[in-house]
């Protein structure tokens, strides 16, 4: 059980804290960038926002004593959960003007259900049907103000068999890299070119996406690597990728691509969409990439900190630090830890989800 001091009770953040107050979290310990537990911290938290991580805090304010680990809620970074419909337009080969965002359910209860998993935000990305797919939403789990940013990054699709449709095409690889030649030379392109993330299947794929975006200087371009990622070789060498939620098949050999990876400074940012969409398919993708590199503060990142640094919003989402949202989720030991599980999560500093006894 967690242990509330007189002070405060942790429902009572449940509601609007006058403007000026501001509450000092203070749990047993941390999660710390570096994926390390941090005991003696303290996360200050004013309008929904952190404002000071410290062991002795110079911001006063109310004082919260928490029992548990307390970490930053996890991102999906790519996923299609909470759609209530196909985020596709099967008519034509590219489709920038369709939104993700338009097509959320946001009164589905699987919300809630990621909340008891220590999920506080979900980036809802159109299905890779269409070379030119539309644009991504990142949506909370919970509190009054879901949508965090309606319109994120283009999705590109150079999956063949996914935008391969006899009705429009294209038959192949080819044909998806010329719509895209021609997508790219229309003026509005402009508006996303840079900042596109493409669905990549093979390292022929791979030298695809290269090539089309050889000639752009500042791109903040990603690749989300489907099927086998063996297949890729060493064509992501230094770079930060996302990477569907691990299936059990083939655990070996997924075990060893990404050590080998790993190795070779690729850094990775889990999503579920084509992946394993078990509730807590996140968290142990991150617990098997720690057993399997040795290191904890690549596997916390993957879940944290990296899909926020692919969406440009690491100051926003992902880490405890200064000006950063305050979505928390309090923990009964270190979330890598098979053992622990989620006491409470807070969504823009007040509490939008909490265990019952018997899960605590």
């Amino acid at each position: 059980m967690m242990i509330l001091s007189t002070t405060l009770l942790l429902s009572s953040l449940l509601a609007p804290l006058p403007q000026q107050d501001a509450v000092i979290l203070q749990p047993d310990a941390i999660v710390a960038a570096d994926g390390s537990l941090q005991e003696g911290m303290s996360v200050v938290v004013r309008d929904g926002r952190i404002v000071e991580v410290a062991a002795e805090p110079t911001t006063a304010g109310t004082t919260l004593r928490l029992s548990g680990v307390l970490a930053p809620g996890m991102i999906d970074a790519f996923s299609g959960r909470g759609a209530d419909r196909l985020l596709t337009e099967q008519s034509f080969q590219t489709t920038p003007g369709l939104r993700a965002v338009d097509g959320l359910q946001l009164s589905s209860p699987i919300w809630e259900s990621l909340m008891a998993r220590g999920v506080t935000a979900v980036h809802v990305t159109p299905d890779a049907t269409n070379v030119v797919s539309g644009w991504g939403t990142l949506v909370s789990t919970g509190g009054s103000e879901r949508v965090i940013e309606s319109k994120t990054r283009m999705i590109g699709s150079l999956v063949q068999s996914a935008v391969n449709d006899n009705r429009v095409g294209p038959s192949s690889l080819a044909g998806a890299v010329e719509v895209l030649e021609s997508a790219f030379a229309d003026g509005a392109a402009k508006d996303y070119r840079n900042n596109m993330w493409f669905f990549v299947e093979s390292a022929e794929s791979a030298r695809a996406m290269e090539n089309l975006t050889a000639d752009l200087k500042d791109s903040n371009n990603h690749a989300i690597l489907m099927g086998d990622v063996g297949t890729f070789g060493g064509a992501f060498t230094g770079e930060l990728v996302g990477l569907p939620t691990m299936s059990y098949g083939a655990l070996a050999r997924r075990a060893a691509t990404w050590k080998l990876m790993h190795k070779a400074e690729v850094r990775f940012a889990f999503g579920t969409r084509a992946g394993n969409r078990e509730w807590d398919s996140l968290r142990t993708s991150a617990m098997a990439l720690s057993r399997f590199t040795g290191s904890a503060a690549a596997a916390w990142a993957s879940v944290t900190s990296n899909p926020a640094e692919m969406l440009g919003m690491e100051k926003e989402v992902g880490s405890l630090v200064a000006g950063a949202r305050a979505d928390l989720v309090l923990w009964t030991g270190h979330p890598l830890d098979s053992t622990a599980s989620v006491s409470a999560v807070f969504i823009d500093g007040k509490t939008a989800y909490r265990a019952t006894s018997e899960e605590n």
